[in-house]
């Protein structure tokens, strides 16, 4: 089982507390951010408005931990990559060796209804601050609040402010073709799985996407709930074709490490566009359930199998033509 994967090694980092905190350039973003699509509540204005804003919802899930609340503005230097749907910041931020090419790209909050991924995403990014000196050969970007409209919405919705999943909606090669079939006959037009009316035609996408662009990961890790399961999409055997037998061993080792299972993608989705046709190994971890009250026993469950993946070294590689 997954959970006994990410407990194998000893969880060496709990914190006392979530503190981060928005870079110069994110405030004066923020400062010029305008209120739009707002009738589940405006989009922030400033940077004391979007600490107020998560700063509420935290304490609304009583997100505590040893007594201390959740704190998400002080100390990290968040990064802004883009504005939702309605106009909040999308920010991700980076630590570790700056020169390193071990790069791990990590994503949480990607459904707004997904609760528990939340939690998890700041306490890797508060993990990675404090232990940046030991971070000598990797290189850590965190974007944990990826689908912040949905979370905010009455009720949450596991798609962002236009009804789109996000998760559906990268602009992968069968999108085109095969993104609409398949969510009419196989998912019978499921509106939580909307895929969009274009390829990669919501922000929450295009902010995931331009971050893969920017920093050409080694791996790449999504956190979701509640399926209760570690999925791998990225390089195996059928690969050998497109790249080097070294790379493939390595990206399959990795799952091997992880337990990971290889469950399937769909035309727009994450593992689809990064792992299968960018060939990054792309795991996404199914926290058992989204309930918030869970989020502190899930980091201390799944720190050291994430710290793992972080500290994985892949190989360089050269693409060849498929």
């Amino acid at each position: 089982m997954m959970t006994k994967v990410f407990t194998a090694v000893t969880p060496a980092i709990l914190m006392i507390a979530l503190s981060v905190g928005l870079a110069p350039d994110v405030r004066a973003a923020l400062e010029n951010t305008q209120n739009s699509a707002a009738s589940n509540g405006p989009a922030s204005a400033s940077e004391d408005a979007w600490c107020s804003e998560l700063r509420d919802q935290i304490a609304a899930l009583n997100w505590n931990t040893q007594g201390k609340s959740l704190e998400p503005c002080a100390g990290i230097q968040w990064k802004m990559g883009g504005k939702s749907v309605q106009g909040r910041p999308l920010v991700y931020a980076e630590f570790g060796d700056p020169d390193s090419t071990n790069v791990t790209l990590i994503f949480s909050a990607i459904h707004g209804d997904e609760v528990t991924p939340i939690y998890l995403g700041f306490k890797v990014a508060r993990w990675a601050m404090e232990n940046q000196a030991n971070l000598k050969n990797a290189r850590v970007v965190i974007a944990p609040f990826v689908n912040p409209d949905g979370f905010y919405r009455k009720p949450r919705t596991r798609m962002n402010a236009n009804g789109v999943d996000v998760n559906r909606n990268f602009d992968t090669h069968d999108w085109k073709d095969r993104a609409i079939a398949a969510w009419t006959k196989r998912l019978r037009s499921d509106p939580r799985r909307f895929p969009g009316k274009a390829a990669a035609s919501e922000p929450e996408t295009r902010f995931q996407e331009d971050l893969i662009q920017k920093y050409h990961p080694k791996k790449i890790l999504a956190i979701h709930s509640p399926l209760n399961h570690l999925d791998y999409d990225g390089p195996n055997i059928l690969s050998l074709a497109r790249f080097p037998r070294y790379y493939v061993r390595d990206c399959l080792a990795l799952r091997s490490k992880l337990k990971a299972v290889s469950t399937g993608y769909f035309p727009g989705s994450l593992g689809n566009y990064a792992g299968q046709e960018m060939g990054i190994p792309t795991l996404t971890l199914e926290l058992p359930t989204a309930n918030p009250a869970k989020a502190e026993q899930y980091w201390r469950s799944f720190s050291a199998g994430i710290r793992t993946m972080i500290e994985f070294v892949i190989p360089d590689h050269d693409k060849k033509s498929s």
